[in-house]
């Protein structure tokens, strides 16, 4: 049996079932998507504001610690000096973690755009397989249809249709065959009564 081709074969039925079906996903994934967009603009936004503050932080502390770390040159206790390296350990400790803490951010802000854009990719790869399966799906009904259609347009001219089997794969397989049976019937009936 030599295979079709062509696989939208009733353009508006397959065509139809197809988009439909797809809208319905799309809707649906566009308003997950969506809920999720919105959360990571949202979370996108309060790590920047935080960057900032931050940021703004470590610049105060850095200018309160600079004057700060002037007062103890003139003194001469040691007590005041140890305490003071002690401070700087702490003070770029602390710049430090508050440098780790911003960058850390930023690798969230990215990777939550990363994360935008591959579910966007997946969500049009998923639409094209989703094209192809359905038309593949829809074909397997528009393929008998097609070929019964044809053989009611041999029938109705006056032509004996030259039955063959459906393909492995198609649907309505029980229609097709008792169809098969109404045009032996026909036969039958034409051959008794001529």
């Amino acid at each position: 049996m030599k295979k079709r081709k062509q696989y939208i074969i009733d353009r508006q039925y397959q065509l139809r079932t197809t988009f439909s079906i797809i809208g319905i996903v799309s809707i649906v994934t566009a308003v997950i998507l969506g809920a999720i967009t919105m959360s990571v603009l949202y979370n996108n936004g309060v790590l920047r504001e935080n960057s900032e503050k931050i940021m703004n932080i470590h610049t105060i502390e850095n200018s309160i610690f600079a004057s700060l770390s002037e007062i103890p040159k003139t003194v001469k206790d040691p007590a005041i000096k140890q305490a003071m390296i002690q401070n700087t350990r702490n003070h770029e400790k602390n710049m430090e973690t508050l440098n780790n803490i911003i960058t850390y951010n930023t690798k969230i802000i990215t990777a939550n755009l990363i994360l935008m854009l591959a579910i966007l990719a997946i969500i049009i790869i998923e639409s094209i397989a989703l094209y192809v399966i359905l038309i593949r799906k829809t074909h397997r009904v528009s393929g008998p249809i097609y070929v019964i259609s044809n053989f009611m347009k041999d029938i109705i001219e006056g032509r004996e249709p030259k039955l063959r089997p459906l393909r492995q794969k198609d649907e309505l397989k029980e229609f097709y065959e008792l169809f098969k049976q109404m045009v032996a019937a026909i036969h039958n009936r034409e051959r008794k009564n001529p």
